[in-house]
């Protein structure tokens, strides 16, 4: 079967990240942004991942397509519920004078493990580094500009939550996992980068659900 998983990143992530946790689920990698590439028609089945930002995106994808297998990794219907615009447009102006530290400041609140976030740092910074200061300011206004609106639907994804997460916290989540009641919710101990701060864990509640 011709598989493809629909990537909506979050910010200040790099391809590379998302390649490396999603490599053994044996389906093409598409990111979002380039959809207009590819024909969805070509493939049996098309799953939806979404991280964080990526969310507000990928919720819409998945109720527009009627994508029957998501993923959806903190995600929000409004940034700003918990995270005053302010603060959004602080981090705005620090990109750009003091880019390295502001990302790196970021990605730090984006772990409850010191260690995991040193690590991920030095895997992923160099690829992050590269990403062009358009995109990153791009996708700042986007967190304090969109939201998504508020509507119950069918659809049944997999919606994963951190405990000690910083970024979006559960409170800010609990909008999505009503508009999904039929919704797979697990709540896992850690902060906003679940995915590689407990990628074993996630990688198994994933695999678990796309093989049910």
């Amino acid at each position: 079967m011709k598989k493809a998983i629909v990537v909506f990143k979050g910010w200040g992530s790099s391809e590379s990240f998302y390649r490396d946790f999603l490599e053994g689920l044996d389906a093409e990698i598409i990111f979002s942004d380039e959809l207009y590439k590819k024909n969805l028609d070509d493939y049996q089945e098309v799953i939806a991942f979404g991280w964080s930002m990526g969310t507000l995106d990928c919720i819409r994808f998945i109720r527009d397509k009627k994508i029957e297998k998501s993923v959806l990794i903190a995600p929000t219907l409004d940034f700003t519920k918990t995270t005053r615009a302010l603060i959004i447009k602080k981090m705005i102006k620090r990109l750009k004078v003091e880019r390295a530290g502001c990302l790196r400041d970021f990605i730090e609140l984006n772990f409850s493990s010191s260690l995991k976030f040193e690590d991920y740092l030095g895997k992923y910074f160099e690829d992050i580094l590269k990403i062009p200061d358009e995109d990153l300011i791009k996708g700042l206004n986007k967190l304090i500009e969109d939201k998504v609106e508020r509507e119950k639907s069918y659809l049944n994804p997999l919606i994963i939550l951190g405990t000690e997460d910083r970024v979006i916290p559960e409170e800010n989540s609990k909008d999505v996992t009503e508009d999904f009641p039929n919704a797979v919710v697990y709540s896992i101990n850690g902060g906003h980068n679940l995915i590689y701060e407990e990628k074993e864990k996630l990688y198994l509640y994933i695999k678990r659900y796309l093989d049910s």
